[in-house]
């Protein structure tokens, strides 16, 4: 095993080892020296990877749903049911955990993590931007709202439902179909009537 392969395995036993621990216990209960005794390596090679436990986090976060999003930016049109098919999977993904959404969203939103979080979302909103554009060129979307305020919108759209779930005040559906409900509405406002 190369050098990069071992350092690949490395990162993936010590990803692996805390997304368990955060589910069971939650993020906040969870310390790095668990992390590292679950994945087997010593403390300082979990630095060597993630300067905090909450870069962990965010590293989970980010790459699982730009991943997701920048596959639907490859696709073709029509991009309502694309959409909807991605929130769907997302949510339900999401509700496997409930715990670890929840304490994904309160590490967003505090006031440390500030940096981080404005750096990743300006990430993800130019991907849906992107989505949004797309839309538009093809004529499924209004064009009398710019892409950027749509995206923005959107993402907005889907934090509220985030949170809204995760504290139990949607219901008792999943989060899959909440988004998808929410969506679903915001999406037809915008959509362009097709004759």
């Amino acid at each position: 095993m190369s050098r990069e392969e071992k350092k690949q395995a490395t990162l993936q036993r010590i990803s692996e080892a805390a997304f368990q621990l955060f589910s069971e216990k939650g993020f906040e209960e969870t310390s790095v020296a668990e992390i590292t005794q679950a994945a087997g390596v010593a403390k300082g090679t979990f630095f060597n990877y993630f300067a905090t436990k909450e870069e962990l986090l965010f590293t989970f976060q980010k790459d699982f749903y730009l991943l997701e999003l920048f596959s639907l930016n490859d696709r073709p049109g029509p991009y309502t049911p694309l959409i909807l098919t991605f929130l769907k999977e997302l949510g339900d993904s999401m509700s496997a955990n409930p715990a670890l959404l929840r304490s994904a969203l309160q590490r967003f939103l505090a006031a440390s993590s500030a940096d981080k979080v404005k750096a990743g979302h300006e990430v993800k909103l130019q991907a849906i931007v992107e989505l949004f554009a797309k839309g538009q060129q093809a004529g499924e979307f209004t064009h009398s709202i710019a892409a950027e305020e749509l995206a923005s919108t959107a993402l907005q759209l889907y934090f509220g439902t985030l949170v809204t779930w995760s504290t139990g005040m949607g219901g008792q559906t999943g989060l899959g179909e909440q988004l998808q409900t929410a969506y679903r509405v915001f999406l037809r406002g915008i959509t362009l009537e097709q004759d």
